[in-house]
């Protein structure tokens, strides 16, 4: 029982009882959708629990799932009594204090408890490896989570004074570093796509007419400059490796097609929740013992069934669309939805680096962010 878990508990055992004693109010305008898709998730992992090869591992990604839909139900509780304002400068604390962590360990090689390179010390004695994981166990967790943050740092370049563009534009660099140092070129791919959203739709209607055309032929200056840099960040190395059968790249392509193997074999059902690792065909698809999908939709895909993954597109799509509406509209804080937008874009690309994301709470915690600002302007507005 971790701290984390206990104050999702708490916090939830407190709500109920207001509600009940207090007749306190839980607003869920304009989001029955994506909590009733949660509860019919759960209810189908529940199902899927009989056809899994591991029950105990399928029993306890449940587990966690619940508490998951508990974090989102809570935080969609307590973020309408809070401001945007609020909500907004909570994430950009946090993520100027990952990023501090982060520089800390690249300049002195230090590293929190929570660190693989702590809890497996022995494995990584005699490689001469430099890479930041901050609170997460690898680096990989933490890129998706600087990807999902950098969007606070990146809306804050258009407040003023100087200063505070000067300090996001720095910390923005920082982010951009610690990426490209942990090597995590999917992140870096991510955040191209993300800067290249806040020009288009951030900057466009703030500029002069010069400008503007500018940002029409961003695009194509943005393809000239991926021609160049993308196979930098690809390494062209990665698909000879594919076409020849060696190396990381084979294995990650074997787990995909294993994948796609196993969600097939299941007649489009899914193999279970968290059953995924008990589904490799090793004689079929040489995955060089690694056993995670290391792509989250895939995960989704393969361990709940079409259905589900269906219904995920749509949850997802659901938060983007409302997030970009609410921008153009001018509902509720253009800053704070531009942000949670963005984070979104960059998430679609920077969630297939890690080894599996459904553990992953900053993801859930962000759809409760989110499900709670569409939430409160959703009542404002009607």
């Amino acid at each position: 029982m971790t701290l984390l878990r206990m104050a999702i508990l708490t916090v939830f055992a407190i709500m109920i009882l207001r509600l009940i004693v207090k007749k306190d109010t839980l607003d869920l305008s304009g989001i029955k959708f994506p909590l009733i898709f949660l509860g019919i998730w759960f209810y189908y992992g529940a199902m899927a629990v009989t056809w899994s090869f591991s029950k105990s591992a399928a029993i306890k990604e449940l587990y966690y799932f619940f508490l998951f839909i508990l974090l989102i139900v809570v935080v969609v509780y307590l973020l309408q009594k809070v401001t945007d304002f609020w909500i907004s400068e909570s994430i950009w604390l946090a993520g100027a204090a990952i990023v501090f962590i982060a520089l800390l360990e690249l300049a002195f090689d230090i590293h929190l408890p929570t660190s693989r390179y702590v809890i497996e010390a022995e494995r990584f004695n005699e490689m001469d490896l430099r890479r930041a994981t901050a609170f997460f166990y690898n680096e990989n967790d933490l890129s998706v989570f600087l990807v999902l943050v950098l969007p606070f740092f990146m809306t804050r370049l258009l407040r003023k004074p100087f200063s505070t563009k000067l300090i996001n534009f720095l910390a923005i660099v920082a982010i951009i570093a610690v990426n490209y140092l942990n090597d995590s070129r999917l992140s870096l791919i991510a955040i191209i796509l993300q800067i290249t959203a806040f020009g288009l739709i951030a900057l466009f209607n703030q500029v002069k007419k010069g400008a503007r055309i500018a940002l029409i032929l961003s695009p194509i200056l943005i393809g000239i400059l991926a021609w160049y840099v993308f196979p930098t960040l690809l390494n062209v190395d990665l698909f000879e490796g594919i076409r020849e059968g060696r190396g990381s790249a084979s294995h990650r392509f074997n787990l995909y097609m294993n994948g796609f193997y196993a969600t097939f074999q299941s007649a489009m059902l899914g193999v279970g929740p968290g059953n995924f690792p008990f589904r490799i065909y090793e004689d079929i698809f040489l995955t060089g013992g690694f056993t995670n999908p290391h792509n989250w939709w895939l995960e989704v895909l393969s361990s709940y069934g079409l259905m589900v993954f269906a219904g995920y597109v749509a949850f997802f799509l659901f938060i983007v669309v409302r997030l970009f509406f609410m921008y153009e509209s001018d509902t509720g804080n253009k800053l704070l939805s531009l942000s949670l937008l963005m984070s979104y874009m960059g998430f679609v690309i920077a969630c297939l680096g890690p080894s599996s994301l459904f553990y992953f709470w900053p993801m859930w915690f962000f759809y409760g962010v989110a499900l709670a600002f569409i939430a409160k302007h959703t009542r404002k507005a009607t």
